[in-house]
């Protein structure tokens, strides 16, 4: 997108004659100050400082939610090069439908100040205030989540009027740099526009055009919808100025009883540049002789050709330019096309083992319906005629375990009678001390064999129950669909 908009500057630089200064052709996207959902949270934050309740989400920025006391910060890291831009951003608010069931102090606002506010932000000394208001007070955020100081301009939306009525209404105003404004003094401005920009069906939109001597202002409730003119402020006495900072703050409201906040957010946010003679930001993807060679080009007093020659010389100096560019970029291009190679075999393998997935389920369970109803059935009945087999061999073992420890017990008896008989007491002692650990030994077997049929039968069942299921899932998988 950056070198997108190099391109249709420098070309829009080689036209003919000069544009209108309004012309919609004439907007460049400054990509790094610019988002829109899906929102890449890592390429952002290299952008953007985000704090307080605010957070980068999959399809939207959450400013806060709908909680009171709570601070929306986020502020560009770069300035903006050019004070000839305009500004768009789509956002949400959201929450009770009552307007007199609101925290009236509540507000959300846009802010181009020259100040780098980002930079000066302590993040741990704000997290470490015992409240969010004694947070905000100590770094000077006593402005709707913005500095009551600064040297700027602001468009805040805020949900209540002057008077403090629950009107929802657009306020716009400048500040010097020295003057420090207060909510409820200076903020609603008297002349702020009252228009409803709560619970929409979609996205209300906020359109900033902001040029040297002026700065207006408007808002619609729908993207199909005519826009709405909300303030324009006269900067011709102290003209804006490049090399500030925008930024989206956002305060919930102090926490009251009965009352309740709004849940606020921004699913996008455009800022094009109008300044032919600007680059608009920092290039941070290109080298620093093409940002040289792209300036020059920009502030060519002869930039603007009336015959054919000027015009080729001038394309020929962009080829060059991106000539180099593409040098630049090669390796990186390069590597990128080795990883999707990477992908693209990872893919491959992923396609073949689902292949020879389905393929086994096939040869298992059968290619159709009937085939797998008759395949699910014969197996079925192979494990029961396996676990009965089983059954029947640990049955007759235990026994004929049982049947040999009869016949030895008989047998030692027999010795026992005999051996009172024939007066011989300690072969006797003899005898009954071997039958004893005859009999623990053959006790002990046959209850090893127990356990061993009780827990082999066991595990038989939950093979079978096992297998049920896989069977189940496969034919859910590949056949009832």
């Amino acid at each position: 997108l950056e070198y997108h908009g190099l391109v249709c500057n420098l070309c829009g630089v080689a036209s003919a004659k000069p544009k209108n200064k309004d012309d919609e052709m004439q907007k460049v996207l400054m990509s790094h100050h610019s988002f829109a959902a899906p929102l890449e949270y890592h390429g952002l934050l290299d952008d953007w400082t985000v704090s307080g309740a605010s957070l980068f989400e999959r399809e939207r920025l959450l400013m806060h939610p709908g909680v009171a006391e709570r601070h929306g910060f986020i502020w560009s890291k770069a300035p903006l090069l050019t004070n000839d831009f305009e500004v768009t951003f789509s956002f949400r608010v959201a929450g009770e439908q009552n307007p007199a069931k609101l925290l009236h102090d509540q507000s959300f606002g846009f802010y181009y100040v020259m100040e780098n506010v980002s930079k000066g932000f302590n993040e741990t000394a704000f997290i470490k205030a015992e409240s969010w208001a004694k947070g905000m007070a100590d770094h000077g955020l006593t402005l709707g989540g913005s500095k009551a100081v600064f040297d700027g301009f602001g468009a805040v939306l805020s949900m209540a009027d002057k008077n403090g009525k629950p009107r929802p209404a657009v306020s716009g105003f400048s500040n010097d740099g020295h003057t420090t404004l207060s909510w409820g003094t200076n903020l609603p401005v008297p002349e702020a526009k009252q228009i409803d920009f709560r619970n929409t069906l979609n996205a209300a939109q906020m359109r900033i055009r902001v040029k040297p001597t002026s700065v207006q202002g408007w808002l619609k409730l729908s993207p199909s919808l005519s826009w709405n003119e909300c303030f324009t402020l006269d900067r011709s006495k102290i003209p804006v100025k490049s090399g500030g900072y925008v930024g989206l703050t956002a305060w919930s409201g102090t926490s009251a009883v009965g009352v309740t906040a709004d849940s606020v957010s921004v699913t996008q946010l455009e800022v094009r540049n109008f300044d032919e003679t600007s680059i608009g930001e920092e290039m941070k993807d290109v080298s620093a002789q093409i940002q040289e060679t792209y300036m020059q080009m920009l502030t060519d007093e002869n930039r603007h050709f009336l015959d054919q020659k000027s015009q080729s010389d001038h394309l020929a100096r962009l080829v060059d330019l991106l000539s180099e560019h593409l040098k630049t970029a090669k390796p990186a291009d390069a590597q990128l096309f080795e990883k999707l190679k990477g992908y693209e075999q990872r893919v491959d393998r992923l396609n073949t083992d689902c292949k020879n997935i389905v393929q086994g389920a096939h040869l298992f369970m059968g290619t159709s319906s009937k085939e797998h109803a008759e395949a699910h059935k014969n197996g079925v009945q192979l494990m029961k005629n396996e676990i009965m087999g089983m059954r029947r061999i640990l049955v007759k073992d235990h026994a004929s375990h049982r049947q040999k420890l009869d016949e030895v017990s008989k047998n030692l008896g027999e010795v026992r009678d005999k051996a009172g008989k024939d007066n011989a007491p300690a072969m006797l002692n003899q005898i009954v001390k071997q039958t004893n650990n005859l009999e623990k030994t053959v006790k002990s077997r046959g209850s090893q064999m127990s356990w061993m049929m009780f827990c082999l039968l066991t595990s038989i069942v939950v093979i079978g129950v096992l297998m049920y299921n896989r069977m189940n899932y496969y034919e859910k998988k590949h056949f009832t669909a």
